[in-house]
């Protein structure tokens, strides 16, 4: 469960051009009245690149205006570029770093100690997206400082399901279906365990639809740990604080029990 940058140019960044590339967006424009023509509703579906070049001017304009009723100082915008001399001509600025460098694949920090803290696991049915899922958990360590390894594969598993095609029992002819499930592993080390939490978290936040995450954490304590489980009294246990002001009876129950002299009981026999 989940609970818890780079000279001018390209050559000098070490890392390898992937052919792997994002779904290109489609912009629609402004829906149409109901008495339209079938020409009419196809033209209206997509935008021409020159209405979609006015339209981004629009939204620039109107950010420009809303920055500067926001700040009171000038904003400025000084990101670091692999390739400065290659402007975007929609924003009409060059493309920053953290975007050049999705034409790559992620790059990852060196190992302070080699401690592992954690294993993070996807699994589904479609290995695009288990890319993108594997690459998006490993891009964001590396801006927050979180050393990895790369991404690898895991074995592939294949079934073969074979069901009659009728609903008869006696019936003859058969049916297959088959199904891949894919597999990937990415492994964080030497991790604070709140920078480790906001990792995971960010994660779990942006989570792919049709990829299982799962995610297991190695944690260090003192050797001492059992004697001082064991040295904590029955009266230092506090009840969680779910508890109140709530209006869950199943909760009131729950919190009824806690506080009942057979679960003190139990306790102090526990010690």
């Amino acid at each position: 469960m989940l609970s818890r940058v780079l000279k001018s140019h390209s050559a000098n960044l070490g890392v390898i051009r992937r052919s792997f590339g994002t779904f290109s967006p489609v912009y629609n424009s402004s829906s149409s009245g109901p008495e339209t023509t079938s020409d009419d509703k196809k033209s209206a579906k997509f935008s021409t690149p020159q209405e979609y070049i006015e339209q981004k001017k629009l939204e620039r304009a109107q950010e420009e205006i809303f920055q500067q009723n926001l700040l009171e100082e000038e904003f400025k915008y000084q990101p670091k570029y692999i390739s400065p001399n290659e402007v975007d001509p929609i924003t009409g600025r060059p493309i920053p770093i953290n975007v050049e460098l999705l034409k790559y694949k992620p790059l990852n920090l060196p190992k302070t100690h080699g401690h592992e803290v954690a294993k993070l696991k996807f699994r589904g049915y479609n290995e695009d997206s288990l890319i993108r899922a594997a690459e998006f958990a490993a891009r964001s360590a590396y801006y927050l400082g979180i050393p990895t390894n790369k991404i690898t594969s895991l074995k592939t598993e294949k079934r073969l399901y074979t069901v009659i095609k009728s609903p008869f029992a006696q019936a003859k002819t058969k049916q297959n279906f088959h199904r891949t499930t894919f597999n990937k592993e990415l492994v964080a080390f030497d991790a604070n365990p709140e920078v480790l939490d906001l990792w995971l978290s960010f994660v779990n936040k942006h989570a792919i639809e049709g990829v299982e995450y799962k995610a297991s954490m190695t944690t260090h304590e003192s050797l001492d740990y059992n004697k001082q489980i064991d040295a904590l009294a029955a009266d230092e246990f506090e009840l969680p604080q779910a508890y109140e002001g709530t209006t869950d009876p199943v909760a009131k129950k729950v919190e009824e029990l806690l506080k009942s002299d057979t679960f003190k009981q139990f306790l102090e026999e526990k010690k």
